[in-house]
């Protein structure tokens, strides 16, 4: 086989192709041909424009891990490839999830947009002013019924209405590859022209100029009447609005707390620190359960403990990054108040409270009585619905008050205008059509979620008035706060993550907040501080 270090600019050729035992990713070598087979059918429409790609490329493929075809191995040679020679090929074999691949593509498309070769995004580019009458809105509901059901109902009334600017268009993604394909498209040069963000991201989007702040006085005006969650917001201009919240809330059983002698938190009146541990020591010491709390300290690889610990951070007076500029964490994330906190959280696990494993579905355990005491977000409430027989003596309290203030997670999905749409006027218009109170009541619906305006909250019973779901309403305008809002959130939370993982299971506190500070201040300053766009 050639060496692949010799070949001169080699053409790339994307195909799609399924095998069905397995997703796998394949590179055929002859002198001057790289053809890629991928088990991603999403990615394939991305990747035709990477049609030439530089020998640094090459190498970055040469930079992964490759399992060649042998007759011990283990790995099945399709049968398709039979008239191969060995020489011309290799073969590397993705058996986990779609994302290792797409994080390849992304890589050859980042290559090929470095080094200049994006001739296809050009012209599709060019196609798209050509058409610029016909928008197109990505979302990462693929395979949520309900959700792509209420996408679909507010593009149909705004296809047919009269006063459209232009005639729009949805494709969905899996949410597990959904953000490799905006990163794709958008070194390609192929955004389409609606995007749908999670709140967070929102600054990092806009500070990569895949996003474009909102300019439609309407649809400004029309934002400014959303609950603040449902805005993705960077210096002070809004970039994404959306239709529904999500929040945080403590969930436990009436009788068990009524056993207990545990009184029953409430939204004017949340549990003081001092409640919040008298609590755990009678639940622990009632014997019933091994852990009592749950805390969902297993979900260690999403931002769920940003989200999550973020917020009991905040209630004990730290935070995440000192939001007066966002150019450190100094302080905030390693000052006395983070160190209460820290050594809070690696208590509940030395006192028997919490694992620091934890288990794979906290709501079904919750059902199931494994523990006492469940902090979870407002999604576990459908598998308390589904499941729990006794659904009527569950109640949803909002989060201890540490001592400044109870503090909950807020901020969900949003969707923003690109900053490459040709045709920005009848995308926030269609923004501004889709904000009806009937369709945010529609979405909200789909997942069971806050709607953001008091008049959505009136056409969904289980938010309004006297509905079981209306407390959550309740925690999130009285005490949700939004995850940083900086380009550096992704970094911080998984910095933090780390860091309150290792604490929990032992780790020294101060050097660990110490270090976790360095880091993230390392990377506000690599960027220049995130203030260029």
């Amino acid at each position: 086989m050639p060496d692949p270090k010799a070949l001169k600019r080699p053409r790339v050729r994307f195909e799609n192709r399924r095998e069905p035992s397995t997703r796998y990713f394949r590179q055929s070598i002859d002198e001057n041909r790289l053809t890629i087979y991928t088990g991603c059918c999403q990615v394939v429409h991305l990747s035709t424009a990477a049609q030439l790609i530089d020998q640094s490329a090459m190498a970055l493929l040469h930079a992964t891990q490759r399992r060649p075809f042998t007759k011990n191995n283990g790995v099945r040679r399709p049968a398709q490839w039979s008239t191969l020679a060995p020489d011309q090929e290799r073969t590397v074999m993705v058996r986990h999830t779609q994302q290792g691949i797409m994080r390849i593509c992304a890589a050859l498309l980042a290559a090929a947009s470095i080094l200049g070769f994006s001739g296809c995004g050009e012209a599709q580019r060019e196609a798209a002013k050509a058409n610029a009458k016909e928008i197109t809105l990505w979302t990462h509901s693929a395979g949520s019924e309900a959700e792509l059901a209420a996408d679909y109902q507010m593009i149909n009334a705004y296809n047919k209405s009269p006063n459209r600017k232009a005639t729009v268009k949805l494709q969905s993604f899996p949410q597990s590859s959904y953000n490799d394909s905006i990163i794709s498209a958008s070194s390609a040069g192929n955004l389409p022209c609606l995007v749908d963000v999670d709140q967070p991201n929102t600054p990092y989007w806009a500070w990569a100029n895949i996003l474009a702040p909102i300019s439609d006085e309407a649809l400004l005006k029309r934002a400014n009447e959303l609950m603040k969650s449902a805005k993705g917001t960077w210096n002070d201009k809004i970039y994404t609005v959306g239709y529904f919240d999500a929040t945080t809330a403590l969930f436990a059983r009436k009788s068990v707390l009524e056993k207990n002698g545990i009184r029953i938190a409430s939204v004017d009146h949340p549990w003081s620190k001092s409640e919040m541990d008298e609590a755990l020591a009678k639940l622990k010491e009632s014997g019933q359960w091994s852990y009592p709390f749950e805390i969902g300290t297993a979900d260690n690889k999403s931002e769920w403990y940003a989200y999550a610990y973020g917020p009991i951070l905040q209630s004990f007076g730290g935070d995440l990054i000192n939001r007066a500029n966002y150019q450190t964490s100094d302080g905030k994330l390693n000052g006395t108040a983070a160190k209460d906190f820290a050594h809070w959280m690696q208590n509940l696990v030395a006192k028997g409270y919490i694992s620091s494993k934890g288990g794979s579905d906290t709501a079904l355990d919750f059902v199931n009585n494994k523990s006492a005491l469940l902090y979870g977000g407002i999604w576990s409430m459908s598998t308390f619905q589904q499941y729990a027989k006794d659904y009527g003596d569950i109640v949803a309290m909002p989060l201890t008050d540490f001592g400044h203030g109870s503090v909950a997670g807020g901020g969900s999905w949003t969707v923003g205008v690109t900053s490459t749409c040709t045709n920005k006027e009848a995308a926030q218009d269609y923004l501004r059509f889709s904000l009806q109170d009937k369709y945010i009541a529609a979405m909200s619906k789909a997942g069971m979620n806050i709607p953001v305006t008091s008049g959505a909250q009136q056409l969904v019973p289980q938010f309004a008035k006297g509905g079981d779901m209306q407390v959550f309403t309740q925690i999130s305008q009285r005490y949700a706060k939004m995850r940083p809002e900086t380009p550096a959130y992704n970094f911080i939370s998984t910095e933090f993550r780390k860091t309150i993982g290792d604490i929990m299971n032992g780790a020294d506190v101060d050097s660990g907040l110490d270090k976790a500070v360095n880091h993230i201040d390392g990377n506000i300053q690599g960027a220049d501080g995130y203030t260029k766009n």
